[in-house]
């Protein structure tokens, strides 16, 4: 049982199964039901036919009743026929049954008013055979004084035989019919779970080293599970990609450093060597920082659980308020709690923190920060404007561009904006800068 519990085929054919047997019991219990008192009703008419019959020949006798040595219906001639006919007065007393009642020792004896009648099955005393009973309360007489009460009474074995034929010929069916349904199960089961058999194939046929991706025509409700295992198993290879071709740049960028540092003669001029010291010392920290970064700049597409995107920005900027204490900036600021980024949050993290970093940094006091959703609600669109100088797309393309900064003036390795290009690169976004309504930049940024 547990094993089946494991497998969604097992999931599936148990509540299934159970269903099905729960549906057979209820639709045989009904249908026997219906049949049964089809039957009983039917036979209530067939006995009180032979009431009718009884009442048409009896003729009145003082307080009895006589009936002619022959009866229309023959059976009620004929010794244990399986039908018997009787009468009893107001005081229980059996005043006739019929020739077919001979051999019965007893018969019931309570009588029943005027208009009333009895139809059950029951077990006469002395005996083990079940009849069929209906009773009738009958008024005789001018002013209805002599009460009667006729009963008939016919085996009911032949009912019960219906019945009983019915039962098994009913089940025979729904055996049958049930058989085909759990056919039909199994092979709907086996279909509709095919796509999952494929999905597995595929991953099994991607790590033997048959595709580099999972290929396959999917149903529709499987094209996200398949949508994001292939941008993991992609963001998997660009950043091992990306990890060994920074392992390289930063062995090719430090080359030169150390060469210098290599023909650095503190003999001669020790003064100038010191200062050479410092300088290559410098810049390979700056190269170190820079490769670093890139390093750990993922990158995933939407294929995470929504980042809410306001509590981070609130937070990026109570921390730049605290860093730029001598610079303040007045932020308007235009993001609804419900903006969802679908990525890694370290990259909006960083994102965001260069962007509005370098709006503090060269702005002029006013910042103008917009971030929506947009698309199909997936995208993230993020708008940073500053009052500060601003810049052309000549000067964009070359601040971009790794250790170029805006203004060589204020602090920093220029890589900022690089990393913010890689980051949009990497979820195949676009970034532009645009003239602001403040009078400085725009930089529009879409992931």
């Amino acid at each position: 049982m547990l094993s089946w519990l494991k497998s969604l085929k097992g999931r599936l054919f148990l509540f299934t199964g159970l269903v099905l047997v729960a549906f057979v019991l209820m639709i045989s219990g009904v249908l026997e039901h219906a049949y049964r008192t089809s039957l009983q009703a039917a036979k209530e008419r067939e006995l009180q036919l032979h009431i009718f019959t009884l009442l048409a020949v009896a003729e009145p006798d003082g307080d009895s009743l006589q009936f002619p040595p022959q009866l229309p219906e023959q059976r009620f001639n004929q010794p244990d026929s399986g039908l018997i006919g009787a009468v009893t007065d107001s005081r229980g007393r059996v005043i006739w049954r019929s020739e077919s009642a001979l051999a019965v020792p007893q018969l019931p004896s309570h009588p029943l008013p005027q208009g009333h009648k009895d139809f059950s099955e029951l077990t006469l005393p002395g005996g083990d055979t079940r009849y069929s009973s209906f009773r009738q309360g009958v008024a005789w007489g001018l002013d209805n004084e002599h009460q009667f009460t006729f009963m008939v009474l016919e085996d009911a074995a032949p009912l019960r035989a219906q019945i009983q034929q019915f039962r098994s010929t009913l089940w025979r069916w729904l055996g049958l019919g049930s058989a085909l349904l759990v056919l039909a199960q199994l092979l709907v089961t086996a279909w509709g779970l095919a796509p999952l058999g494929a999905v597995a194939r595929a991953l099994e046929k991607m790590q033997r080293g048959g595709a580099d991706r999972l290929q396959g025509d999917f149903p529709r409700e499987l094209k996200p599970l398949t949508d994001n295992l292939n941008l993991l198993i992609e963001n998997e290879r660009r950043q091992r990609e990306k990890t060994r071709h920074t392992l390289a740049d930063l062995a090719h960028s430090l080359k030169t450093p150390l060469a210098v540092l290599k023909g650095l003669n503190f003999s001669s001029e020790p003064k100038v060597a010191y200062q050479n010291l410092i300088e290559q010392v410098q810049r390979m920290d700056s190269i170190i920082s820079y490769q670093l970064q890139r390093a750990v700049t993922s990158s995933p597409k939407s294929i995470l659980r929504g980042v809410p995107v306001a509590p981070m920005v609130r937070k990026i900027l109570d921390a730049l308020e605290k860093v730029y204490r001598d610079k303040p900036a007045e932020v308007r600021l235009d993001c609804a709690d419900d903006v969802l980024f679908y990525g890694d949050e370290g990259d909006l993290m960083e994102l965001l923190g260069n962007l509005l970093d370098n709006g503090y940094k060269y702005g002029a006091g006013q910042l103008d920060v917009r971030i929506e959703n947009a698309g199909d609600g997936r995208k993230l669109r993020i708008r940073v404007a500053d009052n500060g100088a601003g810049m052309d797309a000549d000067k964009w393309r070359q601040v971009s561009r790794r250790g170029v900064r805006a203004d060589e003036q204020q602090p920093g390795q220029g890589i900022g904006l690089a990393v913010v290009v890689d980051i949009v690169d990497s979820y195949e976004g676009e970034i532009s800068v645009t003239p602001s309504a403040l009078g400085g930049a725009e930089i529009s940024a879409t992931l």
